[in-house]
């Protein structure tokens, strides 16, 4: 599960979005036999028990291979009747760059969406980047879909964004990116240990152990070679929250399939 950062104490709420990773088979499905209404099949497959929502296993095998595919299952403005023009253009913005955060690294294959609003349709027709994938007049509804294709066609700095990607070179345990996860927003290891469900004393635990993962693929991040001994948890911590800023890649669910076919 992927969340953006809840709204700053103070600021109103003007836009609203949502997405989901759907498995590969289900997104070739929708874009070589399109169908109206992909949000309610993908609840009802939820439902009806065969989930098209696929587990973290595979999410880590699709980043790791052909990409992965996302369903936008709703975005757009609300308080439009106390918006203006611009203020609607600039919630639209807003809330295309968030999406583009909650995307970063992850390996996209495929974004899919489908809309009934009129204002969110130009929008989306506007960007240049998606491509009408199919008309449903009866309706009134709109599949589009955006790939590396489509964006490498038109210049756009979203569908750049959307579709760069960089190899995770910590090959992090989920534990770690839990915990790294977690203090990106500012927690206290007493804060940690509740949002972990683990005692205080683990999150020490824990913390000796990530630090020691990481410092074997890139000991540069938690030594200091000019003074060595000079290093403390908390300098160690703050380098390695500065590189996760940046690598967000290192945070995502990946699974080395040639490494894993080499164990075996």
């Amino acid at each position: 599960m992927v969340t953006s950062t809840p709204p700053l104490h103070g600021h109103r709420v003007v836009g609203f979005g949502c997405g989901v990773i759907v498995s590969s088979e289900f997104a070739d499905a929708r874009i070589s036999n399109p169908e109206s209404d992909i949000n309610s099949r993908i609840i009802a497959s939820i439902s009806l028990g065969c989930p098209v929502l696929p587990s973290r296993d595979r999410v880590a095998r699709y980043n790791a291979g052909e990409g992965i595919d996302i369903v936008v299952l709703y975005g757009s403005c609300l308080r439009n009747e106390i918006m203006s023009a611009p203020e609607k253009q600039d919630a639209l913005a807003l809330l295309a760059t968030t999406f583009a955060e909650w995307c970063a690294g992850f390996r996209l294959r495929r974004v899919i969406c489908e809309t009934a609003d009129e204002q969110a349709r130009r929008h989306i027709e506007a960007s240049v980047v998606f491509r009408a994938v199919a008309s449903f007049p009866e309706v009134g509804r709109m599949l589009f879909c955006m790939d590396r294709n489509s964006v490498n066609a038109m210049s756009s700095s979203l569908g750049n964004a959307l579709f760069r990607f960089n190899e995770p070179c910590l090959k992090l345990r989920q534990s770690d990116q839990q915990l790294i996860s977690a203090a990106l927003h500012g927690s206290t290891d007493e804060e940690l240990a509740v949002e972990l469900g683990i005692s205080f004393a683990a999150v020490k635990a824990r913390w000796r152990s990530t630090l020691a993962h990481i410092g074997e693929s890139r000991p540069e991040l938690v030594i200091d070679e000019e003074n060595k001994d000079g290093v403390r948890g908390k300098q160690k911590r703050h380098r390695v929250l500065t590189y996760m800023r940046s690598h967000p890649e290192e945070l995502r669910p990946y699974q080395d399939l040639a490494a894993c076919s080499a164990r075996v």
